[in-house]
């Protein structure tokens, strides 16, 4: 459920993001076309959707595997006479590559990052850079010259807790709690 002051993004795979809120869009019935939310360029796509219900920073992903985390109130609306103006949500570039999502999060959670080869990072959020909406990001993940970013998730954050390896004959002593 959102409420009128709910904020919505809508993104581009060519790094450009709309922001409006909810009270702008007027309510329709089913059989409506609806509004133009997002005006795309020749050949790009909308790649994420996100609200302001999810989290304060904006994370910004791209298929080379660059990545960072904008302050939400960065962004701001402008309506346009037929969709919502856009504003640079990362700087897309050859070598950065297309943005491939969008989300609202609040920063201590972890973000997974799933490879079209099946590869899957999982790093805390409080380890990727907070920067500017016209900034190009840092890389989340090194990929492989053919391998791409397909997807993310994010997660709760769990604390890595690396198991001692007892080889055999060797005696661990136990800790006390």
């Amino acid at each position: 459920e959102v409420k009128e002051d709910t904020i919505v993004g809508i993104a581009a795979d060519t790094g450009k993001m709309v922001n409006f809120e909810v009270s702008e869009v007027r309510p329709m019935g089913r059989t409506a076309s609806g509004v133009k939310g997002i005006e795309l360029e020749e050949g790009s796509k909308a790649v994420g959707v996100t609200t302001s219900l999810e989290g304060r920073y904006i994370l910004s992903i791209t298929n080379k595997g660059f990545g960072k985390m904008s302050d939400a109130t960065d962004y701001r609306k402008t309506i346009g006479e037929k969709a919502f103006q856009s504003v640079t949500t990362l700087k897309t570039t050859d070598k950065i590559g297309k943005l491939v999502t969008v989300r609202a999060v609040e920063g201590d959670e972890d973000l997974m990052v799933i490879t079209v080869g099946g590869i899957v990072i999982r790093t805390p959020l409080s380890q990727v850079r907070i920067a500017g909406r016209n900034t190009q990001g840092v890389k989340i993940i090194n990929l492989e010259p053919r391998q791409r970013v397909s997807s993310i998730a994010i997660v709760d954050h769990e604390d890595v807790v690396e198991e001692e390896v007892v080889t055999e004959g060797e005696e661990t002593t136990p800790v006390e709690e």
